[in-house]
């Protein structure tokens, strides 16, 4: 038997992108044929609702042992472990089924461990041997609650696995990101631990502290992506540049998953930025794992339709159906680059209106994970017509949703073609969004009616949204610091390129080294400004304007869809990729 185990925060829900990698993987044929069970391990971090529901509305509790919640006798089978480190645990299933592929769905078994009570004499004999063996000193990070819990969930990682799985003959260990790092170091320090039959893979979203670092450089991705460049092929580390991150726990735990059989990068920058920070990694342990959609048939039909919704609600307000849609689906950081958008589109503006046409730019994005909650967003729309109008502080705009706003709102003054949106919201429904939109309207209506997703990101380990549109005929426009341009470089031929590609980072190219670190936000956005502008007319060539051109990309995109789909990446890079 072989046994793929996923440790992740998302254990229970989808919260983000590494949520809708492990959806996408558990959904996909070849990865069901591969593995004959999934677990998705992870912290239990709080007690909501009845016992039964513990596992979410699409889960079925087996065993919650603090609710002494039992349906199979699992009491007398989890009990050694649940004494000898003072644990409480919460086991049983939950269905994954894909947000654009009903067809996409499985069953995968959930663990999740309530640390908070551990056994210190354990917990703490562990912190040594970690610092014994890894040299790890746990005591400069054990006052943040985020490394503490993870590092507990691997003090009894081991034994709960063999409990569950007395049969496997391989374990495939899945760390997304950090937070599976001592679980899977954890291994080593039993005398039991069969590297045979542990296969251990670091799956690297991104890169600790390589986020922080481009996003606090006021030249962001053309400072950083040129330094690496200049440096990598030398052997010399991002760290003896850029000084010591160990200030971080994610950055010593990054480091020792060299330790592990692989590390499945995202993307291209990504498997740069690994050994940028670790230079003495085994390079052919690193292997590239991009990210897919998970695709269904796509009619034309459909198209038209979810076209006509989205038209019908921006005809409502703005007296006009747009002749082109462009749209930024995304969480509302630094790393985002939201204000690159407004840039070109100040740009584009301009030929719009010389062509006599209409655009709407709609920008789905917030600071808060979860959006709004629905009764609030009805008293903003009641108010004083939320999300065309906002006003500065909760419920509505808070810390870097301000600045967004007042940029957008400059853009609207000076634009004479282009309307712009921004919905500080996460979802776009009814319920989402408030009255004025009708009750048939979804996220994916939105993504299937845009001409254009902007992404012009300082730093996406990969970008999925970036690919949203591309099933429906739409273009992304994206930077070359985004992990999924690789990708699309890679897999779609010079005749058909549904992309179009701004190379920020080859702004500093010419630069010394010296006047890389020396660069201004100031200076950045001129030479941002600079390529936009002489790119800008080519995008505007670019976009499909007319319902001709929308169909013809469509149907070339279906030749080629196969490409975007998890099925296509699983067999050509995850599976192959395994150790």
């Amino acid at each position: 038997m072989r046994v793929a185990i996923h440790i992740t925060h998302e254990a229970l829900y989808k919260i983000g992108g590494i949520g809708e990698v492990i959806n996408g993987l558990c959904t996909t044929p070849s990865y069901l044929g591969f593995f004959n069970k999934t677990l998705l391990y992870g912290p239990l971090f709080e007690y909501i609702g009845s016992p039964s529901s513990r596992l979410g509305k699409d889960g079925i509790v087996y065993f919650s042992s603090k609710d002494h919640y039992d349906t199979r006798n699992y009491y007398s089978l989890f009990k050694p472990i649940l004494e000898k480190y003072n644990i409480q645990v919460v086991y049983g299933k939950r269905q994954i089924v894909s947000e654009y592929n009903s067809h996409r769905r499985t069953e995968v078994e959930v663990l999740l461990v309530d640390i908070t009570q551990i056994n210190k004499d354990l917990l703490n004999f562990q912190k040594f041997l970690f610092w014994e063996k890894f040299a790890l000193s746990s005591i400069k990070y054990e006052y943040d609650w985020d490394f503490e819990q993870y590092f507990r969930i691997g003090v009894p990682y081991f034994d709960l696995i063999s409990l569950l799985y007395p049969e496997a003959q391989e374990f495939y260990h899945f760390s997304h990101e950090y937070m599976g790092i001592p679980s899977l170091l954890a291994l080593e320090l039993h005398k039991e631990f069969n590297p045979v039959k542990h296969k251990r893979i670091f799956y690297a979203h991104e890169v600790a502290p390589v986020r922080r670092l481009v996003e606090n450089l006021p030249g962001h991705d053309i400072t950083f992506y040129n330094i690496l460049n200049r440096n990598l092929s030398q052997g010399i580390s991002l760290e003896s540049i850029f000084g010591s991150q160990e200030d971080w726990y994610r950055t010593p735990l990054v480091k020792l998953s060299q330790r592990f059989d692989k590390i499945f990068a995202v993307g291209d920058w990504v498997a740069k930025e690994f050994e940028f920070l670790v230079p003495m990694v085994d390079k052919n342990k690193i292997k590239i794992v991009y990210n897919a959609l998970p695709l269904d048939h796509f009619s034309w039909e459909v198209k038209l339709q979810s076209r006509k919704k989205i038209e019908e609600c921006l005809a409502s307000k703005f007296g006009f159906k747009p002749d082109v849609i462009i749209t930024h689906v995304c969480r509302l950081v630094i790393s985002k680059g939201v204000w690159r958008d407004i840039e070109l589109l100040t740009y584009l503006d301009d030929y719009f209106n010389k062509y006599n046409l209409k655009a709407v730019y709609i920008l789905l994005s917030s600071l808060v994970a979860h959006g709004r909650p629905p009764q609030e967003i009805e008293k903003m729309v009641q108010a004083y017509d939320w999300p065309f109008e906002h006003k500065e502080g909760w419920p509505d705009l808070i810390g870097y949703e301000i600045d967004i706003y007042r940029k957008i709102q400059k853009l609207n003054v000076r634009a004479k073609a282009i309307k712009s949106i921004f919905i500080n919201q996460f979802g776009f429904t009814k319920r989402k969004c408030g009255s004025y939109l009708p009750e048939d309207v979804s996220t994916l209506d939105l993504r299937i009616a845009s001409d254009v997703e902007l992404g012009l990101s300082i730093y996406e380990p990969f970008g999925i949204a970036h690919m949203e549109v591309l099933p429906w005929g739409g273009l992304s426009v994206l930077s070359t610091s985004c992990g999924v341009y690789f990708f699309l470089e890679k897999n779609f031929l010079e005749d058909f390129k549904p992309y179009f590609a701004l190379d920020f980072i080859s702004c500093g190219e010419d630069l010394s080294t010296e006047s890389l670190f020396k660069i201004t936000s100031e200076k950045r956005e001129i030479l941002e400004e600079k390529l936009i502008a002489e790119l800008a007319e080519e995008i505007f060539l670019k976009i499909s304007k007319t319902w001709e051109e929308r169909e013809k990309n469509f149907l070339k995109m279906q030749e080629n869809l196969y490409k975007l789909d998890w099925e296509y990446i699983i067999s050509n890079y995850f599976i192959p990729s395994l150790p």
